[in-house]
């Protein structure tokens, strides 16, 4: 049998593969017209063969746990892999699943965990303070995993196992956030939620933003965009740090990327809803030349071929796993 032949001539163990566990934002929603779509808050894992990057640890990091632990046992493997853990600022919708992070929970595991402070905390002292009585009852220091903090501003950039190299920019936000950039040669992914983009002034071709994100993300193999909103539905949420899924085409197309996943869809939008936007989505991408799709959890995207992999999992209760 010829075997399929990856660009850059890889093998499948060097592909980088992203997987979404969590694609709702400002709050989970266990709703039984949530589940097509998924109810839990922002976290996707990137996979390659050395090492795993985690965005964001909304609670779908609950599943995302449940599911390296379950593959380490298949692999009979003593050792895990280290976690690269990113967090893209401290909202309770991005970090509320890693108090029961179940690897914090497994001795020798090695987790290295970024993200951005705020003007009166270190970026430490804020996420030790959200795991500590009284809001949790276990602190860092108890759990048997080797935890190392690192600041980050959004000027950064980070050399990890396996020739991947993870980037920085600040994002348009309340309360200090950052966009990431994950890299390993040709192939990259894009974390861009939580951005906001200020009207254009009449002096400026583009808002400063804008042009910063556009070059930020050029040429990326998936941007992973945040647009809870529609074009019409905006204006009634300017300066909550949010956009909306017709500038997610603009960008993609602007930026000249391969595929685009929208994430942090509203918490009280269905997924009848959902998909209505979707379908206005793909037309409109399609006209743009641009492959897109509404986030769901539990599904699997290579990035060598962008080919999108529907995939059961147990781990999580959406309409794929039954």
């Amino acid at each position: 049998m010829e075997k399929n032949v990856l660009e850059n001539d890889r093998t499948e163990d060097e592909v980088l593969t992203v997987k979404l566990w969590g694609t709702r934002g400002s709050c989970a929603a266990p709703f039984p017209n949530r589940m097509t779509y998924g109810g839990n808050t922002s976290c996707i894992s990137v996979h390659w063969k050395e090492g795993i990057a985690v965005f964001d640890a909304g609670t779908g990091i609950l599943a995302l746990g449940q599911w390296l632990i379950e593959q380490q046992k298949q692999k009979a493997q003593a050792v895990f892999p280290p976690i690269y853990l990113f967090i893209s600022h401290l909202h309770l919708d991005h970090v509320l699943g890693l108090p029961l992070f179940p690897l914090l929970f497994y001795p020798g595991v090695q987790i290295h965990i970024y993200g951005p402070g705020g003007k009166e905390r270190s970026f430490r002292q804020y996420l030790t303070a959200l795991l500590s009585p009284p809001y949790w009852p276990v602190s860092v220091g108890q759990v048997p995993a080797s935890v190392t903090w690192h600041e980050a501003d959004g000027k950064e950039s980070w050399e990890l196992l396996g020739h991947v190299r993870v980037s920085t920019m600040p994002s348009y936000h309340p309360d200090n956030c950052i966009l990431y950039r994950l890299q390993q040669g040709t192939q990259s992914i894009v974390y861009g939620l939580d951005c906001e983009f200020p009207e254009t002034k009449a002096s400026e071709p583009e808002s400063p933003v804008w042009t910063a994100y556009k070059t930020f993300a050029h040429q990326c193999s998936l941007l992973i965009f945040d647009a809870p909103y529609t074009k019409e539905e905006y204006p009634s949420y300017r300066g909550f740090g949010h956009s909306d899924w017709e500038k997610a085409v603009q960008m993609a197309q602007e930026c000249q990327t391969s595929h685009l996943c929208i994430c942090h869809h509203n918490w009280d939008r269905s997924d009848q809803e959902l998909a209505q936007i979707e379908q206005n989505l793909k037309r409109s991408a399609q006209k743009a030349g641009v492959i897109a799709e509404m986030g769901r959890e539990g599904r699997t995207i290579a990035l060598a071929n962008t080919k999108l992999e529907e995939k059961p999992n147990k781990y999580y209760a959406g309409e794929e796993s039954k």
